[in-house]
């Protein structure tokens, strides 16, 4: 089984916005330091193609504990926001798969031009109505089209997740950041 992991950002660049108010001694000592963190990827759709993002916080105390992301009941307040920065993720509830977005940065980074992305999801869950019918749901189109001929059932429920996308293939990865595929010792 393989999974990704993410190691990101030196600390130069985020330190020194959080130093600027410090000496300078203790910011140039600062800002030779060097970090690195891993956090674990998870892998999702979009338009048909694999993609990957970090889960870091979420609305629901059962899914924060069950993802290790932060519980953070003020994000739910996020859905009802006029104009909503809010899209839907849409998760499996019968059928293992990954769970598909419906946007992601094009490209990563400050150059992004999709006005429709969000890294703020609304968990909409989708459920074969014959689990036997199921298969991969690859992007939102497929989820769409699956509900028009009837073949899932859409709830949208009330909680809400921070995901940013971290890699597409439309879009790229995040600036600075690598991707290091880790392998576990079962069989491929």
């Amino acid at each position: 089984m393989k999974s990704m992991m993410l190691t990101t950002l030196s600390a130069a660049l985020l330190l020194a916005a959080a130093t600027a108010a410090t000496t300078p001694a203790l910011a140039t000592e600062r800002e030779a330091t060097s970090y690195t963190v891993e956090l674990p990827l998870i892998p999702g759709w979009f338009k048909g193609k694999k993609i990957f993002y970090l889960q870091t916080e979420a609305s629901d105390p059962g899914l924060a504990q069950s993802q290790q992301a932060t519980y953070v009941a003020r994000l739910a307040n996020a859905a009802t926001a006029v104009p909503s920065a809010v899209d839907d993720i849409y998760h499996v509830t019968n059928f293992t798969q990954a769970n598909v977005v419906p946007s992601a940065p094009l490209p990563e980074g400050p150059s992004n031009g999709n006005p429709d992305y969000s890294p703020i999801w609304q968990v909409s869950l989708v459920t074969w109505v014959n689990a036997g019918q199921a298969h991969v749901l690859t992007s939102e189109e497929d989820v769409l089209a699956a509900v028009a001929a009837g073949e899932v059932t859409l709830t949208k429920t009330n909680i809400v997740v921070n995901c940013p996308i971290i890699y597409s293939p439309q879009g790229g990865l995040f600036p600075q950041a690598h991707l290091i595929e880790h392998h576990s010792g079962e069989a491929r």
